[in-house]
């Protein structure tokens, strides 16, 4: 599994278009999706709820900054076992969050397919920066699985205070179909899942040394 994902990274580092496309792809995500789907809790947010928000736009944005700093022959294992963590969390919550939607009676509409699809590319884009992580020590580790669940605190635990300060709460957006139970134990357990995962990984992970990209 681990080749196949070196394999794939390094074919994107190496081929121009395919490097570009997906700096590209995340960058538009990262815009549209803070925009159109957190946009108006952005502008009335206060600010240091910013950064546990925009969730999957700001894995996104990590997203290409990974792959510039690889370009650049830079590794930055904390940024990129951070980033791995967001793209792998977001994708698959929000992959979660469409299949129990259609299930319990959603409408299929163009622009859930166009989300679901697009979040399974941030998370394959996740599972192609874990090679990268190691060496990575168990503080900076659990530094990372902190702020992560961080995040849930402020989304959720916060839910109420959130509501009655300011008319809305921390969460992304959800549609009448999926509840915030749901969405909650979702991310729990996605979470959990990812931080036993990143303590398991090996401590002296290979780095791939091929990844210098064609001009």
């Amino acid at each position: 599994m681990e080749r196949l994902l070196r394999w794939a990274l390094d074919t994107i580092m190496c081929n121009s278009l395919l490097f570009w496309s997906c700096v590209i792809a995340n960058l538009l995500g990262a815009v549209i999706g803070g925009i159109y789907w957190y946009g108006p809790m952005l502008w009335r947010s206060p600010f240091w709820a910013l950064p546990f928000i925009p969730d999957c736009p700001l894995a996104a944005l990590l997203g290409s900054i990974v792959l510039l700093s690889l370009r650049a022959n830079q590794q930055w294992r904390f940024f990129t076992a951070f980033t791995a963590f967001a793209c792998l969390k977001y994708g698959a919550w929000t992959m979660a969050f469409w299949l129990h939607n259609w299930s319990a009676g959603g409408p299929i509409e163009p622009i859930a397919v166009m989300l679901f699809v697009t979040h399974i590319g941030l998370f394959i884009e996740g599972l192609l920066f874990v090679p990268l992580i190691g060496p990575l020590s168990i503080p900076k580790r659990l530094g990372v699985i902190a702020w992560y669940a961080l995040s849930i605190i402020v989304d959720y635990g916060l839910a109420r205070y959130a509501f009655a300060y300011y008319g809305f709460p921390f969460y992304p957006p959800l549609t009448p179909f999926v509840s915030v139970d749901f969405v909650f134990w979702a991310a729990t357990a996605m979470t959990t899942m990812l931080g036993v995962g990143l303590l398991l990984l090996p401590r002296e992970a290979r780095v791939s040394t091929s990844q210098t990209a064609a001009a």
